[in-house]
């Protein structure tokens, strides 16, 4: 597989500046957005293979975004990773809703993130028709 791509949506510079950083020295190509309009300026040039996004993002409708990256997407695959500092069991709703394919509590940190992107990019390189 090429080098997977990622895009981090987060309102945190701070979060959003650590994942880069984390997921790039793992070889993984990141881009980060703020807002809705720079997640489809992004998503008009690059495909994101796995959208990570924080689950309380203001200004932002967590379904809604899911289902522009996705559609933005062409019919490529593009999994979800949502990450809070909230507990799964209080977002357990919002993973249902956007069909997101892991959660991580930001407490575990950007190196649990980027674990699990790579299990993801695997498992899409392993089956592609996913």
């Amino acid at each position: 597989m090429a080098q997977p791509n990622v895009l981090v949506v987060d309102d945190s510079p701070f979060v959003a500046k650590a994942l880069l950083h984390v997921l790039e020295t793992r070889g993984i190509a990141a881009h980060a957005a703020s807002t809705m309009d720079e997640v489809m300026s992004i998503c008009a040039t690059f495909h994101p293979d796995v959208l990570v996004t924080d689950v309380c993002m203001p200004n932002i409708d967590l379904v809604d975004l899911c289902c522009r990256v996705r559609a933005a997407a062409n019919g490529r695959r593009t999994s979800v990773l949502l990450f809070s500092g909230h507990p799964e069991a209080e977002v357990r709703d919002k993973l249902t809703a956007t069909g997101a394919d892991v959660f991580v509590e930001k407490r575990q940190g950007a190196a649990a993130v980027a674990s699990q992107v790579e299990a993801l990019c695997a498992a899409a390189s392993s089956n592609p028709s996913r």
